[in-house]
């Protein structure tokens, strides 16, 4: 592979890997046996966390944290940082839901080609058998399956394309949709009582890369956004991307920084020239 003679090359100095955690181990121990400098945009199970206060008033607010839930469909969930977990509080979960699932439902599953589909294909057959795969998993360990949940039969000349519906579960944090990385348009949904129990379950996973927060209350915005383990935290947005926010993630989600200036620390080296402008000796010997 061409990559594998980008590790194992003495003349490249620096390796930047975007993929899956898994390679990312192999990467890392192939630079390992060089002492080779590597950076590692990884794997994630992003928690996406809607407080009570969403539903506060059925406004444009609101409006947008449902579109906010339903980001989990975005690029067909084929997304790193993807917000794959969503966690309710459960005094407005009934309502949250009832919106959230005919905004589910209302997404148009089309030819990539026309400009008002909003999802296409998973990008390859070994992908799509991945997401179903996780999906009969989700059922066998007995999650309520709320929207979606098998291949989409879109007709005509896409009949047979990859495409996956979108698939809401309701389960809990412990199960393995809610923990292992899918890279598809599925997400896993829970309910939490209050501040400390929504973010030890965003916290409980291996990941760490992005993270959503959606509530009213300003002083909850910093202070929970700063005990989230997540190298990026969207509060009241998901999915933005500006050029010089720095990118990366916690824990296994990898090392590193992209999109900043602190990037180009990983590409040098500090060097010291020290240099004497006495021609006497030091008078040690």
């Amino acid at each position: 592979m061409v990559g594998q003679r980008y590790v194992d090359h003495p003349a490249v100095r620096k390796i930047c890997f975007t993929g899956s955690t898994e390679v990312g181990r192999t990467v890392m121990a192939g630079c390992a046996q060089q002492i080779k400098r590597v950076t590692l945009e990884l794997g994630g199970k992003s928690p996406n966390i809607f407080f009570a206060d969403v539903c506060q008033e059925d406004d444009d607010f609101f409006d947008k944290a449902i579109e906010g839930f339903v980001m989990f469909a975005l690029n067909q969930g084929e997304v790193c940082t993807c917000p794959s977990r969503a966690l309710i509080q459960e005094s407005i979960y009934d309502k949250f839901m009832e919106r959230a699932l005919k905004r589910v439902a209302a997404i148009k599953q089309a030819n990539p080609l026309d400009p008002t589909t909003m999802i296409g294909a998973q990008v390859s057959s070994e992908q799509l058998e991945k997401i179903l795969s996780y999906i009969d998993i989700g059922r066998k360990e007995g999650a309520e399956l709320l929207t979606g949940g098998k291949r989409a039969q879109l007709g005509g000349e896409l009949d047979g394309g990859y495409y996956v519906e979108p698939t809401v579960f309701k389960g809990h944090n412990r199960m393995r949709i809610f923990q292992e990385e899918i890279f598809g348009p599925v997400v896993s949904v829970t309910t939490f009582k209050n501040e400390s129990d929504a973010l030890e379950i965003a916290n409980d996973t291996l990941y760490g890369l992005g993270a959503g927060l959606w509530t009213r209350d300003v002083n909850r915005c910093h202070s929970l956004g700063r005990g989230i383990q997540a190298g990026r935290v969207w509060i009241n947005c998901y999915h933005a991307y500006p050029a010089h926010a720095a990118f990366g993630g916690y824990k296994q989600s990898g090392i590193g920084r992209e999109t900043h200036s602190m990037m180009l620390d990983h590409y040098q080296q500090t060097k010291n020239l020290l240099v004497s402008y006495s021609p006497k000796k030091l008078g040690f010997f």
